[in-house]
């Protein structure tokens, strides 16, 4: 059996069947690792595991929030281009350092504000939305990572600093 350290269980047979190069495996590895660093509580408590284990007789496998983004880009964005899916990687990663940049050290009320905002949002049409209105709903996604990913316990190492830095410089000359 194939097996990739760093790669979930789930997603073995995603790989026999081809439908991971080997550099999508190499953003998940990246991803799952750059995840668990900057989020290393679990996704699913010790507590709700072992619940839902007595309910229906088997542990979740998705436990961390690295298994979490990683199975989830692979399910869904496998049949993307090598750069494309490289690139959805790279914007969670983004994201999150956003989140947590955004929202540290924020009051609960500015935290409700970007929350109701997104809120209304969401309930209208998604093709008459102004860039805004478009603002508002991405801030509430990140506000979501912040707080169910418990971001605000999160540290940030100088390589996913020097790293959103190089990011965001690559997006600014992409723009030009």
């Amino acid at each position: 059996m194939v097996e990739i350290k760093g790669l979930h269980t789930q997603l073995r047979g995603m790989v026999l069947r081809g439908q991971l190069s080997a550099r999508k495996i190499v953003s998940l590895l990246e991803l799952r690792e750059m995840v668990d660093r900057i989020a290393p509580g679990p996704r699913v408590a010790e507590r709700e595991a072992a619940a839902l284990e007595a309910k229906y007789g088997a542990r979740p496998e998705i436990i961390s929030w690295g298994d979490y983004f990683q199975t989830e880009i692979a399910s869904q964005y496998f049949d993307h281009t090598d750069e494309e899916f490289e690139r959805i990687c790279d914007t969670v990663h983004f994201d999150l350092i956003s989140s947590l940049m955004i929202f540290r050290g924020k009051s609960a009320e500015f935290r409700q504000a970007v929350r109701e905002e997104a809120l209304v949002v969401s309930g209208l049409d998604a093709e008459l939305r102004s860039e805004n209105e478009q603002q508002a709903e991405h801030l509430g996604i990140l506000l979501q990572y912040f707080e169910e990913m418990n971001l605000d316990k999160a540290e940030l190492s100088e390589e996913d600093q020097a790293w959103f830095e190089g990011f965001v410089e690559s997006t600014r000359s992409e723009a030009v």
